[in-house]
């Protein structure tokens, strides 16, 4: 039932998608609708996420002989250049990447796992609350029909969404330090980004930055109560 505006919204529509995937068009709010965001909500606890960062932290922090703060900071860094993100690592970061890449292997299939779960959620929020207003047979759309799309009109959504979510605006670089000092507090800064849904394995922290060369510390001589000594990942 529509509401009695005086004024109702004037809503825009965008074109999501391209000649290859198939082109659908959602209506714009520049925010995400209530529906929308219960919805993900259902997915949202980090708790495993974070408590992975944790131990890498905790590893670094007993290894290393740094200060937790700096072992925070060192973990966020050492996981983002292994997605891909383009941190300039210091030489000792380079030495943990590899001593820790089991470890670091864990903690990225987590993510990836956390990733895909939330691209599906997203996709499926928008077609039931957005195009299920103009089509019924879209108002019951569940994760299982998202799966069954194509990939390049999932990621073509799941972008569409993530800009919404920003409120229209363009994704600013990320803090590293700010989500380091945030690093098992309860409001853990969500990392968010336009990334595809496939093969990649680019999964929860995924962010697009421009690179990021700050030392968080100087090399320092390992505690050696474990052997620095690992096969390259």
């Amino acid at each position: 039932m529509p509401l009695p505006f005086v004024t109702a919204l004037d809503v825009q529509v965008q074109d999501v998608g391209d000649a290859t995937t198939g082109i659908l068009q959602f209506p714009v709010f520049h925010a995400l609708l209530v529906g929308e965001r219960l919805l993900l909500e259902e997915i949202e606890d980090q708790s495993t996420l974070t408590d992975q960062l944790q131990r890498l932290a905790q590893v670094i922090q007993h290894m290393d002989g740094l200060p937790e703060p700096t072992a925070n900071l060192v973990a966020l860094r050492v996981m983002s250049a292994h997605n891909g993100i383009p941190v300039v690592l210091e030489p000792l970061e380079t030495m943990i990447r590899k001593r820790e890449h089991r470890l670091i292997h864990e903690i990225e299939k987590c993510q990836t796992a956390k990733f895909q779960a939330r691209v599906t959620r997203m996709v499926t929020a928008a077609i039931r609350y957005r195009l299920g207003e103009v089509d019924a047979d879209c108002a019951n759309w569940t994760d299982d029909e998202t799966l069954k799309m194509t990939e390049g009109l999932r990621d073509a959504i799941y972008n569409f969404m993530l800009r919404e979510q920003r409120g229209g605006k363009d994704q600013e670089a990320p803090d590293l330090q700010a989500m380091a000092e945030n690093l098992g507090k309860p409001d853990l800064p969500q990392p968010t980004g336009a990334q595809s849904s496939g093969g990649s394995t680019t999964s929860g922290l995924t962010i697009n930055s421009s690179p990021v060369s700050d030392s968080p510390t100087a090399p320092k001589r390992s505690s050696g109560k474990r052997s620095k000594q690992a096969p390259d990942s």
